[in-house]
């Protein structure tokens, strides 16, 4: 309790550095001009070490009226790389209209590494292949299990860690949102308009709670709910779930053609799928759509014989800075009463279409929870949220606890749907920045 009562203090207090030098901006990749910005390592110690943030913009075209300060999400891909080859939106460029009246500005967390990232210093992740599991941890069933699995945690961690151990304690979204604070005063504006997508969101709520005073608007797309209760959290994510699966269902009977067609869909896929199976077919119902049906379902039928192999364990890094933003269990009695709970919320999938799964991997890590889920302020400006049918109740939950916030509802498949270029979400998206009035609107 001690422990989580100091990260809430120290995440409470905005440190403010001295004024950084002025920015010297060069042409680089996709049409864009970057730049670097030197930080404190630890922004608790502002003048020991230091790291670099590699700092890309796409300058306004016409006078500036502000700045976009944009994060894809990750947490840590590098936004110099996925803003200038346009990666996510082949073809289309969804900043060109907001560009002739605004700086966008976007830039390479520290430490990852991913996508060519520019910034310094970079941990090397081959580290990881001292994970003893592949893919998510298995589900403890029993006590020894648990300790095991801790043990297993520790070790993975540590063997990473040891590379720079600073900086691998550094490389959460508390640290991140200050150096978002110190990329502000570096750009010399009063307020920044922020795109965080995706894990970006998680950013842009912790930059919110400590600066509120600083944002003068924010667009969340597709976004997580880091801002509430972690079990109410999970309880709500259970029930996106349950919604999620009763989509797929309803289709299922209505079209003769699906391989579960008559079936009672939830009861095949709670008796079909193992724990890591169950982990797959949670993604696949957030970033499916109606066009994936069909496959899914036959997928099942296949699982429902045996032939598991179309839903594997998910492939993922080391969650070195969801580690700071998510508890984990302490006990295999904390864990089972959590999975109890979320089995009877949503019998089909439980658990695994939360965030407990990856808070497996950080039990018994060398760290803290620095950044807890907390509510947001009250005295921020209206939000904007933005989701596709499967990511969109999230990130309304976020966006609703501010008076005057808005929405945009898109009925259809897309993650970050603003970034991939979905034509009826982007002037909303614009007009909402320039205007800082977020409309209520379905796409």
């Amino acid at each position: 309790m001690k422990s989580l009562i100091l990260a809430l203090t120290v995440a409470a207090v905005p440190l403010t550095p001295a004024a950084p030098a002025a920015l010297a901006w060069g042409p680089c990749d996709g049409g864009m001009e970057c730049t670097t910005l030197t930080v404190p390592l630890d922004w608790q110690h502002p003048d020991g070490r230091k790291v670099t943030l590699a700092l890309g913009r796409l300058k306004a075209t016409g006078p500036s009226q502000g700045t976009v300060l944009v994060n894809y999400g990750g947490p840590g891909a590098a936004g110099i790389t996925v803003m200038g080859s346009g990666m996510l939106s082949p073809g289309k460029q969804p900043f060109d209209q907001l560009r002739q009246h605004m700086d966008i500005v976007t830039w390479d967390p520290r430490g990852y590494g991913l996508m060519n990232s520019r910034s310094t210093p970079v941990m090397d992740w081959s580290c990881l292949k001292s994970v003893p599991w592949h893919g998510m941890p298995p589900l403890p069933t029993s006590p020894a299990e648990f300790t095991r699995l801790a043990a297993d945690s520790r070790t993975a961690a540590n063997v990473c860690r040891q590379q720079d151990p600073a900086l691998f304690d550094h490389m959460d979204t508390l640290t991140n949102a200050r150096d978002m604070e110190a990329i502000r005063r570096a750009l010399g504006v009063a307020r920044l308009n922020l795109y965080m997508g995706s894990y970006g969101s998680v950013y842009g709520q912790t930059y919110a709670d400590l600066y509120p005073d600083r944002v003068r608007t924010m667009v969340i797309d597709g976004g997580g709910d880091h801002s509430r209760d972690f079990d109410r959290t999970q309880d709500a994510i259970a029930r996106d779930n349950v919604v999620r699966l009763q989509r797929f269902s309803a289709w299922c009977a209505a079209e003769a053609d699906c391989a579960l067609h008559g079936r009672d869909v939830p009861a095949v896929v709670a008796a079909a799928l193992d724990w890591p199976a169950k982990l797959a077919m949670a993604g696949r119902l957030v970033r499916g759509d109606r066009k994936d049906f069909a496959q899914l379902a036959a997928d099942l039928a296949k699982a429902e014989q045996g032939d598991r192999s179309a839903f594997p364990n998910p492939s993922v890094g080391y969650p070195v800075s969801e580690c700071h933003e998510w508890p984990a269990p302490h006990s295999f009695a904390e864990l089972h009463a959590s999975i109890d709970r979320l089995a009877r919320i949503d019998p089909a999938l439980g658990a695994a279409g939360t965030v407990v799964p990856f808070t497996l991997m950080c039990v018994d890590w060398p760290g803290t929870v620095n950044d807890p889920p907390r509510p947001l302020p009250h005295d921020l400006p209206p939000l904007l949220g933005v989701g596709s049918w499967t990511d969109f109740p999230a990130t309304n939950r976020v966006v609703s606890q501010v008076p005057g916030s808005g929405s945009v509802y898109h009925d259809g498949g897309g993650h970050e749907l603003y970034a991939i270029g979905n034509t009826c979400v982007i002037p909303l998206v614009d007009q909402y920045f320039l205007t800082a009035k977020p409309p209520t609107a379905v796409c």
